[in-house]
């Protein structure tokens, strides 16, 4: 899809005051100048949440949340920044142009692929539908656990026995044998084109708006393959997509947990009773656009794939993408040859519930696997166990996780929780005395770390509080010389759009911020600088701190060259140092 141009994107937000549309999700009550509400996205008892509309930006501070008109439509209606952009340019009546003919074509394919799938859709659910086609199909999915909510929520459908029916069908409703084949949905040969879908139980697959861009089709007389999908087009990508996620997105913002299971009817089934947060990767191994999906919705995955060994191979493949993307991850076990929809069947959601609250941490997974890879007890064998894990654990993101692992692997092998830690650290390729303080925790207060990261994060917050101090921040600090690495990347792509030569308002920067994690600090740091009531007095007392880190940085660096100098007896580089080190001093 072609980037929206940063020009219409601030003629939507021009257009779009962010009072009006919060207040069509949550009720807002004047407060001020500003308004206030009980915030959206976590419970609380007493209005924490602000609307700034001097700024159009709002901020959570219970929760932390802030953004702009965008932001809050992409946490409320889970989309994407494209998609939130899009949604209120169409509320708005705003254009946005297409950036080339050729994006135009793409554009209307898309949509007559998608019109041409939504037929089909309809068609197949009414042959499910109908009183002698459809009987026995109906039974048999009643029998494997799925309501007639759920069979219906899910769009299932019926391709009848017969080369031709939906062929015949879709071009009775004015849909060309050229569109059909375009979707996946015919194919040809010598004699003409044929269904592709023929005597097979019809999966919908929709993507996260709700829009059906493709099919799976499970045989019904078992003929081989026993699942077919749609081959990939324009609008369906397999590994782009989860089956059920449409369905099961309300719920997982609610639960901020997503159950991960392998095949259709494992998804449909557990939702069927009662356990709404449940996807499907379609048949593949999690992909990275599927783990991002995941993301946007979940902080927790639980991974309750089948028992054998195509479904642990499966488990061992999505954990590493689920881990890089910093989502907690576990893993559901369930008893040898009982897939997840048997097993909540025979034994009832609330059953399965536990069963999934149970599941083992991801310790447990990598310990097991290295010992099916290394049996016995012999030092070797412990020490292969060791590394394989190990393997595994430098992957996990949260260090206070990380330490937790190596303690119980030290333990669980027998073996000086130093030495497994200083192996980790091998692995991590930094030195093992960084583990006695973990990096998820901030350094204390006193420390001169805390105030360096203290005094960029005021003087950042103060700038996205009005971009206009970005030019007296950037003649004391340089992004460089920002400690904290989140901080420095979002300090310097402010001082990149400001040098762009146009002065933007703290909403429009934050429109411009793509990096997920940016966006977040930024929402973060608006909340900050609404809490400073003297904005100019903090940020002239900022930019002194940061003058004096500058200048103490710059001492330390002349004095490690000087002894560097010394040492090397290079006399006149000592004198030149010594010199310049003298008048710093001096000039302090």
């Amino acid at each position: 899809m072609p980037r929206i141009p940063d020009h219409v994107i601030d003629a939507i937000q021009a257009r779009a005051d962010i009072a009006e549309w919060v207040g069509r999700y949550i009720p807002l009550k004047r407060a001020g100048r500003h308004f206030k509400a009980l915030c959206p996205f976590h419970q609380e008892r007493t209005p924490s949440f602000i609307v700034n509309t001097d700024k159009q930006i709002y901020h959570c501070f219970g929760c932390g949340a802030g953004g702009n008109v965008f932001g809050f439509l992409m946490h409320q209606e889970q989309l994407d920044f494209p998609e939130a952009v899009r949604m209120l340019a169409e509320q708005l009546g705003v254009p946005i142009p297409e950036t080339s003919r050729a994006d135009e074509q793409r554009f209307a394919k898309a949509n007559d692929l998608l019109r041409v799938t939504e037929t089909a859709c309809k068609y197949f659910e009414r042959v499910l539908d109908h009183p002698d086609h459809g009987k026995s199909v109906r039974a048999y999915v009643a029998k494997r656990g799925v309501s007639d909510e759920a069979r219906k929520r899910f769009h299932l459908g019926l391709a009848r026995e017969g080369w031709r029916h939906l062929a015949q069908a879709a071009q009775a409703s004015g849909l060309s044998t050229e569109q059909l084949e375009a979707a996946g949905l015919v194919s040809r040969s010598d004699t003409g084109c044929y269904d592709r879908f023929r005597n097979r139980l019809i999966f919908a697959i929709q993507d996260v708006r709700g829009r059906v861009v493709g099919f799976g089709g499970r045989s019904l007389d078992d003929q081989p393959p026993k699942y077919l999908n749609s081959p990939e087009t324009a609008v369906y990508i397999k590994g782009h997509h989860l089956f059920g996620l449409a369905q099961a997105r309300e719920a997982m913002t609610a639960t901020r947990r997503a159950v991960v299971v392998e095949g259709y009817f494992d998804c449909v089934t557990l939702v069927s009773l009662g356990i709404r947060d449940v996807v499907s990767p379609l048949g593949t191994a999690l992909t990275p656009d599927q783990v991002r999906l995941l993301k946007r919705y979940v902080d927790r995955v639980v991974l309750a794939f089948d028992p054998d060994a195509a479904g642990e191979s499966a488990t061992l493949r999505g954990i590493e993408l689920l881990l890089e993307a910093g989502l907690e991850v576990s893993v559901a076990k369930l008893p040898d040859g009982v897939d997840p929809d048997e097993y909540a069947l025979k034994n009832g959601a609330a059953a399965m519930e536990r069963l999934l609250e149970k599941s083992e941490s991801l310790f447990d997974v990598f310990l097991r696997e290295a010992r099916l890879r290394h049996p016995g007890n012999r030092i070797e064998n412990r020490v292969a166990v060791a590394r394989q894990v190990l393997s595994n654990i430098a992957k996990v993101s949260d260090a206070l996780i990380q330490r937790e692992y190596v303690r119980r692997l030290a333990q669980t092998l027998d073996m000086e929780e130093t030495a497994v830690n200083a192996e980790l650290h091998k692995l991590l390729g930094r030195p093992a005395k960084e583990m006695r303080r973990p990096t998820a925790l901030a350094p204390t207060s006193g420390s001169t770390g805390a105030s360096m990261n203290g005094s960029e994060r005021l003087a950042t917050a103060l700038i996205l509080d009005d971009p206009a101090r970005a030019a007296r921040v950037a003649a004391v600090a340089q992004p460089e010389h920002f400690r904290d690495a989140g901080l420095r990347a979002l300090y310097e792509r402010i001082q990149l759009l400001r040098a762009d030569g146009v002065d933007l308002t703290a909403a429009q920067i934050l429109s411009r911020l793509e990096d997920e994690g940016q966006s977040r600090l930024a929402g973060e740091l608006l909340g900050l600088a609404e809490t400073i009531d003297d904005k100019e007095a903090a940020l002239e007392e900022t930019l002194l701190r940061l003058r004096r880190q500058a200048r103490s940085k710059h001492l330390r660096s002349l004095q490690d060259q000087l002894r560097q100098a010394q040492d090397a007896g290079r006399d006149e580089d000592v004198d030149q140092l010594l010199n310049e080190y003298q008048q710093q001093v001096k000039g302090g």
